[in-house]
């Protein structure tokens, strides 16, 4: 199947989610990347704040602020390019709506230099088993993660049905390192 295709197939099938299970797999997911290594050893963690039905990982960046962590968030900058800041409450503070509808930081809060961060948790539309990622074709996260050091751990959430054995991908692409849902982790990191 290709791109566009799979993308409007998961994206109404995400849309029709059912509120009861979209909630519980969330809650699921949020636990455990909340007992993740990863996240427990980062100091800096790149988050992201749900638009629609995307796993709501609100609870998880809560969690990162009370856990005296610094939690930065993406900012669309241009038509090509996000940036990382910093925010210290997900109340709204600092935050506007996107022209996507998403909230994001503002230019009041501070750059974080994207060097310093040590996990990003990365959103889609779908993901396969060897940690190939679908977003929604506007590249954002792949230029983004494309600049991170080889060091930055990249994990991917999405509900199990976004999880397939293979999704088309390109060469500019960028692979995360894990993939967790409600059911399963998928670790792709080699020791």
């Amino acid at each position: 199947m290709e791109k566009n295709q799979l993308r409007k197939e998961i994206s109404k099938k995400r849309n029709q989610l059912n509120e009861n299970a979209a909630k519980n797999a969330s809650e699921t997911i949020v636990r455990t990347l909340e007992s993740l290594p990863d996240l427990l050893q980062a100091k800096v963690i790149f988050s992201y704040m749900p638009y629609g039905k995307e796993v709501d990982i609100k609870p998880l960046n809560q969690w990162i602020l009370d856990q005296g962590k610094v939690l930065c968030l993406p900012r669309v900058i241009n038509s090509v390019e996000m940036e990382a800041r910093e925010i210290n409450s997900i109340n709204n503070e600092g935050l506007f709506e996107s022209s996507f509808g998403i909230l994001e930081p503002t230019t009041e809060n501070k750059l974080v230099d994207i060097d310093k961060i040590d996990s990003i948790i990365v959103p889609g539309l779908a993901f396969d088993k060897t940690g190939n990622r679908m977003g929604h074709g506007r590249g954002y996260y792949d230029r983004f993660l494309s600049r991170c050091p080889a060091t930055t751990i990249f994990i991917g959430v999405a509900y199990s049905f976004q999880v397939f054995n293979s999704i088309p991908f390109d060469n500019y692409d960028v692979k995360v390192h894990k993939v967790i849902t409600e059911e399963y982790t998928i670790n792709l990191i080699k020791k």
